[in-house]
């Protein structure tokens, strides 16, 4: 089995990622030489396919206006499991530079980016069936620049002592996605310091954002309302899923 410590970089001093809420199943299949298979043979990685390895199934959620609906429900801490799971499949060994996989489903911000970091430094896109029928969007392979450029976005770039907070949102509500984020380039932040994003959507541009300073800070952490800031990509000796 992998140390899970040795992840992204991650040095051998951290402590383990407790099991609360990672089921016993999940380490059994961590423990197995051949790790579940996630993507398919027409390169779409299948979330439905990595929650199953992981032992979820879906619960009863009650969303903001009120609605139940069954879905799954992600915690940060199963991060090192996600990310082990899809950077070890045969599937993704086998592809190159260029070539493209598609997240067949939106999901929790930091998910989304440490799936889309677990792949690197193959291309990534996320469908959204939800918002733009049929609709594919890069979320992988933006380089930072020092001048900023975009499209219908408003950006908020803080410098704190201990990190920098980057917050982004819509100017234009009925905004043309593929377009923004092919004119995208990240804000140039010191490569010291780790970055924080907040967002109000869509989910691809802050993955967007993130896959872009992966390199060249010491970690990146994405905000969602019910989890706060969660250390989704790690170079550092900052834990993967710790939340800040």
């Amino acid at each position: 089995m992998t140390d899970l410590n040795k992840l992204n970089g991650v040095q051998e001093t951290q402590q383990q990622v407790p099991l609360d809420g990672i089921t016993k199943q999940t380490a059994e299949v961590l423990k197995s030489e051949k790790l579940p298979e996630v993507i398919d043979e027409n390169w779409i990685l299948m979330v439905d396919w990595l929650a199953k390895a992981l032992w979820m199934e879906k619960q009863l959620v009650k969303l903001p206006n009120w609605k139940e609906v069954m879905s799954l429900v992600w915690k940060p801490e199963q991060l090192p499991q996600v990310f082990e799971i899809i950077s070890k499949s045969e599937m993704k060994v086998k592809l190159w530079k260029n070539d493209l996989v598609t997240i067949d489903w939106a999901c929790p911000g930091w998910l989304l980016t440490t799936m889309a970091h677990a792949l690197h430094p193959v291309c990534v896109a996320v469908k959204y069936p939800q918002w733009w029928p049929d609709a594919v969007l890069p979320v992988s392979w933006f380089e930072m620049e020092d001048e900023w450029k975009w499209q219908d976005l408003k950006f908020d770039v803080k410098e704190l002592e201990d990190r920098t907070e980057i917050t982004f949102s819509l100017e234009n509500p009925n905004i043309d996605a593929q377009a923004t984020i092919n004119s995208l380039v990240a804000p140039s932040v010191p490569a010291g310091k780790p970055v924080y994003i907040s967002w109000r959507w869509p989910i691809a541009i802050l993955t967007a954002l993130a896959d872009a300073y992966a390199h060249k800070v010491p970690f990146v952490a994405c905000f969602q309302p019910w989890t706060w800031n969660v250390v989704a990509i790690s170079h550092s000796d900052t834990n993967l899923w710790t939340v800040l």
